[in-house]
């Protein structure tokens, strides 16, 4: 049975997934098991800083964390008073709701997220980002979906990145947040005091799968999952894909997520989200071809199953 859930990273090539691991057994060693640097392993810090100047954000230094969940947590202590409230987009992520309870507009701070935002897939526009960077004293960019997008994010000076790095490779388990050096200071301190040091051997792994081109090789057949649903999906990304449906079940069933679960108003109750990372693109293909003539109202890009 099809899982879109997106819970979890599954690809066919377990050759691949196999050599990046003996890749960081043969290269570290036991010191894959030690404890790094609190803010993460410095050849790894510096690939994920590559990443981030590929896409337009260079110049941010950058820490690991355990997952995007305790970033969020991270500058939730840092910059915010039990009283305060967040400004979140809507629909938004559910890692996002779930630590930013109160919400609100005019806040001082503000949740973003510019490519391919979970679970509706937009893309902001550098116009769009210009606006976000002076609706807040601090703009908080997630990333997660977004670090091998081709094109440039558009940078401001109150910009922090964050993201969760487990749509690269499977099994990868890690966060991170990406800071001017000043605000850089503030969230290690955090991270030193509250012992928040994600496991040696995944950021290793990170840096592996960036090093040999592994995650290049995922992020093309995510890719292929994303042209086939791209005929009757709302929007789409190559990690999920956005659908108004007649009858929600015949995607919740399989594991797809209602979207007003991404809503801190509970809107878009008649689309789900469907996750492309745990279904191959055969999986995808099977199961669109026994949908298509029973469940669509229309056919071609928009159109409404």
């Amino acid at each position: 049975m099809v899982d879109l859930s997106g819970s979890w990273l599954k690809v066919e090539d377990f050759d691949l997934v196999r050599e990046v691991h003996l890749s960081v057994v043969r290269e570290w060693g036991r010191r894959a098991l030690q404890y790094t640097d609190p803010a993460g392993a410095p050849e790894a810090r510096e690939a994920l800083e590559g990443l981030l100047g590929r896409v337009g954000l260079g110049g941010l230094r950058a820490l690991f964390t355990t997952s995007l969940s305790d970033s969020l947590r991270v500058l939730k202590f840092v910059h915010l008073d039990d009283s305060d409230c967040v400004s979140l987009e809507d629909p938004t992520s559910r890692e996002a709701l779930s630590v930013f309870r109160n919400v609100c507009s005019g806040s001082k701070l503000r949740y973003v997220q510019p490519i391919w935002r979970d679970p509706d897939g937009r893309v902001y526009s550098a116009e769009e980002l210009a606006a976000e960077a002076g609706a807040a004293p601090l703009v908080v960019y997630d990333l997660t979906y977004g670090l091998l997008a081709d094109g440039e994010v558009a940078a401001a000076d109150n910009v922090v990145v964050v993201g969760s790095l487990h749509a690269l490779f499977p099994g990868l388990h890690l966060g991170f947040i990406a800071a001017p050096e000043e605000l850089y200071k503030l969230y290690l301190g955090f991270v030193e005091g509250a012992y928040l040091h994600p496991p040696t051997y995944m950021q290793y792994l990170f840096y592996a799968a960036v090093k040999n081109g592994a995650v290049y090789r995922i992020f093309r057949e995510l890719q292929r999952r994303r042209e086939v649903v791209r005929g009757f999906a709302e929007s789409s990304s190559p990690y999920f894909a956005w659908v108004r449906a007649k009858r929600l079940e015949t995607f919740l069933k399989h594991g797809a997520v209602r979207g007003s679960e991404f809503s801190s108003n509970g809107r878009f109750g008649e689309y789900a989200r469907l996750g492309l990372l745990s279904a191959t693109a055969e999986e995808l293909e099977e199961f669109v071809s026994k949908i298509l003539s029973k469940e669509l109202q229309s056919a071609g890009a928009g159109g409404v199953v």
